[in-house]
């Protein structure tokens, strides 16, 4: 088993070369991780087969595994959850649980030099304590296992079957306890390198797609109903149907069978009249018989407000043309940062041809905010300066800022990305008017 010990250990060792740190709020427990474990299996094999009593070097095992846990909890909750902040109390807590572990583990101060330490309540504390947190982090995965992504899929059931063998150990053979664990450890190496996937993920999809105020259906090439947000299934309700997959929403809406990008749509509801704007986009533009995005945005309506579902431009100060903030709300970013002395991240766009401003505008606001929850924050809000122009706070002042010109060719325009700082000495309302004023020196509705 020495030897078993000693190569898992260099094993894992040389797997901390194989960390990406495309987010270091999971690399950074990854590896920690990695390495406690690999100290584990190291202590291991400098203990011996005959280690039932407590001494030292126990003592300095039981920290490590305690350590492993921790540190398996935390890389599982920022998978799933993003930037997930763990409270300051528990880190004193589980600092004060090592603590006393380690006391109770170290004959001259707690066990009886000679007894049983796997017999000892300190020792079953800890087991307690180590197989919940792993046992936390293994149902904190499994709660994406239904994920789109194949990747994703692939390490949660991977988990689960490595703490089903860590546990198993534990009660059948405990010496290789220590082994299933390095498992676990080499599956959060291998997805430290597609961190993107689980930024991606379902539920922050169906977030975003059930706050978008505006109707969304997806459907395949003959008009059957694939899927589609909260505000679509609201509207479908209010016209006596209940959303389902497979349905023709073309019956269901009371439409011609062809869907016309740029159409005007009126759609006759529970209530009154809705005038929409129809944009349609294929999901793949290079597979022919793709599926299509409808977006129904809401111009102009008869229908009492009592009875109509919230829809575009209904949360408070949103540019209900894109689903962003609006330009007050832009003016207050800019005279926030000015006052706190932060930074300003700019978005301009400059389209190569006539476009409906709105839906471009609204594209990419998505895209940002899809981009800023890869990143780890998943609740960034843009803020609309003005017909072009798209301003937001820099959350991490210390992030290294690249200003730079990014062509969209499949939307047709060009954006200009600009970061802004209040200079030593400058009023809020020079700032404000710094940076609007360089918004404002073209003609923003033509992008010219």
């Amino acid at each position: 088993m020495t030897t078993a010990y000693l190569v898992t250990s260099a094993v894992l060792l040389l797997s901390v070369l194989a960390v990406r740190h495309h987010r270091p709020a999971v690399s950074v427990p990854v590896v920690i991780l990695v390495l406690s474990v690999a100290a584990w299996n190291l202590l291991r094999a400098l203990r011996g087969p005959d280690d039932l009593a407590p001494s030292l070097l126990v003592a300095v095992n039981v920290v490590v595994v305690q350590v492993s846990a921790v540190s398996f909890f935390v890389a599982a909750r920022r998978l799933v959850h993003g930037r997930w902040v763990v409270a300051p109390w528990l880190w004193i807590a589980a600092a004060a649980i090592a603590a006393l572990s380690f006391a109770g583990m170290v004959p001259a101060l707690g066990i009886t030099d000679g007894d049983r330490y796997y017999d000892s309540p300190v020792y079953a504390a800890h087991l307690i304590y180590a197989f919940g947190l792993l046992g936390a982090g293994v149902l904190t995965l499994s709660t994406r296992q239904h994920d789109p992504s194949r990747h994703v899929r692939r390490v949660v059931l991977a988990a689960e079957v490595a703490g089903l063998f860590v546990v198993s150990f534990q009660v059948l053979v405990p010496a290789l306890t220590p082994l299933a664990i390095a498992a676990i450890c080499l599956v959060l190496v291998w997805t430290t390198s597609h961190v993107g996937s689980w930024s991606r993920s379902a539920s922050r999809a169906d977030r975003l797609m059930n706050s978008i105020g505006v109707f969304i259906f997806v459907i395949d090439r003959a008009g059957r109903l694939q899927d589609w947000n909260g505000p679509a299934a609201s509207l479908l309700r209010l016209m006596g149907r209940t959303a389902s997959h497979g349905m023709d929403l073309t019956a269901a809406l009371s439409m011609p069978p062809r869907f016309v990008d740029g159409a005007t749509v009126t759609l006759f509801i529970q209530g009154g009249e809705l005038r929409t704007a129809l944009s349609v986009h294929s999901v793949d533009p290079l597979a022919r018989d793709g599926d299509l995005v409808l977006m129904f945005r809401p111009v102009r309506s008869s229908v009492e407000g009592s009875s109509f579902p919230t829809v575009s431009g209904a949360l408070k100060g949103h540019d209900p043309g894109t689903q962003t903030l609006g330009r007050k709300a832009a003016l207050e970013v800019l005279r926030t940062v000015a006052a706190q002395g932060g930074t300003v991240i700019r978005l301009v766009v400059t389209p190569r041809d006539p476009h409906r401003t709105d839906e471009v505008m609204f594209l990419i606001a998505r895209r940002m905010e899809a981009r800023a929850a890869e990143a780890g924050f998943p609740d960034v809000e843009w803020a609309r300066l003005d017909t072009w122009t798209f301003v937001t706070e820099l959350l991490e002042h210390d992030f290294d800022a690249v200003p730079g010109n990014v062509p969209l060719d499949d939307l047709g325009v060009d954006m200009e990305v600009t970061f802004h700082t209040p200079l030593p000495g400058e009023s809020s309302a020079a700032f404000i008017r710094r940076v609007s004023d360089d918004a404002y020196g073209r003609d923003t509705a033509h992008g010219s």
